[in-house]
């Protein structure tokens, strides 16, 4: 088709930028990708697009099938999440968090398990959770904050028990663990824990795997029970900034695992284990942080050191550090 300007009237093809040429009176058509336009009868100059019957079937037709695509698709999705959401979840915990918000598993959102400030597991026939969405160190009376808490027990075996489920609390500021296997807990990437007890379930090799999530800025207090079978101390290095720590049971062959501890003020010795030729030597390294204000040490091990050691340290760090020994 001979090529004409239309005075007056658009002239680019809005679909592919081409030149538009007349027709006849009221049509124009793109030299490049031939779509057809249509000029108003009001000679405004104004051009729409003219579809036939059939495209236009058509364009309704691919529309309606994006539509039921997009729903479909969000259905997926939507179902999707709540599957995972509550897959993540072993059977122990999916009835403890079902109880806690009274509603299904997979509806339990991320903003809820936040709200957990405090939590504590134990295991003995069934594993009894005891919780609150208060926070303990907004409390100073231990029994005001007793009022808070809530305790639900679970009958449930030991392989529909998930110790890495703990990572999903993320608002957990104080934590107690009293099962077995502690040391595949897990704790969350991001939290605001100031204080973790854990008892029993201590491999010998460590839990460099649990440890290595605490929050250096937050921690505060940490006890160790239990821990007669460990061989290796290296994850103390994580626990470096605790004002607090309690040992029960460790078998200490020197000091080692307390260098660095400058900011360490209260160290509780319960039943530990030293080589009586060793003990002095150990507890003298101890009390020589920089930041110590309470020492106890409790158990055959405390009578290891003379009653002449003992004193000269009382009269050396008189009004410095309290000196305690059962």
């Amino acid at each position: 088709m001979k090529q004409k300007k239309i005075k007056g009237r658009q002239t680019i093809c809005a679909s592919c930028g081409g030149q538009l040429a007349e027709k006849d009176a009221y049509t124009c058509v793109c030299t490049s990708c031939g779509r057809s336009y249509y000029i108003s009868a009001d000679r405004a100059h104004k051009i729409s697009v003219r579809l036939s019957a059939g495209k236009m079937i058509l364009i309704c037709s691919l529309a309606a099938i994006a539509v039921t695509g997009a729903a479909v698709a969000g259905y997926q999705y939507y179902t999707g999440r709540l599957v995972q959401s509550a897959s993540r979840f072993c059977v122990a915990f999916r009835d403890f968090l079902m109880e806690v918000y009274e509603k299904p598993v997979a509806e339990i959102q991320e903003e809820d398990l936040r709200k957990i400030k405090y939590l504590k597991i134990e295991k003995d026939k069934e594993y009894m959770f005891t919780y609150s969405f208060e926070d303990y160190y907004d409390y100073r009376d231990e029994d005001a904050f007793g009022q808070t808490l809530r305790t639900i027990s679970v009958d449930a075996p030991r392989d529909d028990f998930s110790p890495t489920n703990i990572q999903y609390f993320t608002g957990l500021t104080k934590l107690e663990l009293y099962t077995d296997v502690w040391e595949n807990y897990v704790l969350p990437e991001e939290n605001q824990l100031r204080s973790i007890y854990c008892l029993d379930g201590l491999s010998k090799y460590g839990t460099p795997q649990f440890f290595t999530r605490v929050n250096p800025d937050t921690l505060e207090e940490v006890a160790i029970m239990e821990a007669g079978e460990l061989k290796d101390f290296s994850f103390m290095e994580d626990l470096k900034g605790v004002h607090t720590c309690l040992l029960h049971k460790a078998v200490l062959k020197n000091g080692e695992m307390f260098e660095g501890f400058d900011d360490l003020e209260r160290l509780i010795l319960y039943q530990v284990e030293m080589d009586e030729e060793d003990a002095a030597v150990i507890v003298e390294g101890i009390l020589s942080l920089p930041s110590l204000e309470y020492f106890h040490i409790e158990g055959k091990t405390a009578w290891y050191i003379t009653e002449e050691q003992w004193e000269k340290w009382r009269e050396l760090y008189d009004g410095k550090i309290v000196l305690s020994r059962d």
